[in-house]
């Protein structure tokens, strides 16, 4: 027994866009992130030292942040040539259904 395949191209160039979106998203929060840092001396000497506290995690927060967003570019640009691809093939075998007759 063989198992049916559908795919809608469509829907996969709608979650690529989605994610492309979403990993814009993230790199502006990241960016956010790495933005802490610059004025800490503006709290004093115990601020200062919180803020540069803050400013590590948050630097550490942004590099996950940047790399999930990596991902999410490399998995739009893996949805987007699915969809291509499957719609390429569902136009060729039409074709070919078409010239059967």
């Amino acid at each position: 027994m063989s198992a049916r395949l559908s795919v809608d191209p469509d829907s996969l160039h709608r979650y690529s866009s989605a994610c492309v979106d979403h990993a814009a998203d993230l790199t502006a929060a990241a960016a956010r992130l790495r933005a802490l840092g610059p004025g800490a001396d503006l709290y004093g000497p115990v601020g200062a030292r919180f803020v540069a506290a803050l400013t590590r995690a948050a630097e550490g927060d942004a590099e996950v942040i940047a790399t999930l967003s990596g991902s999410l570019s490399g998995g739009a640009r893996a949805a987007a040539t699915s969809a291509t691809a499957y719609q390429v093939s569902d136009d060729a075998a039409a074709t070919w259904i078409a010239g059967v007759r």
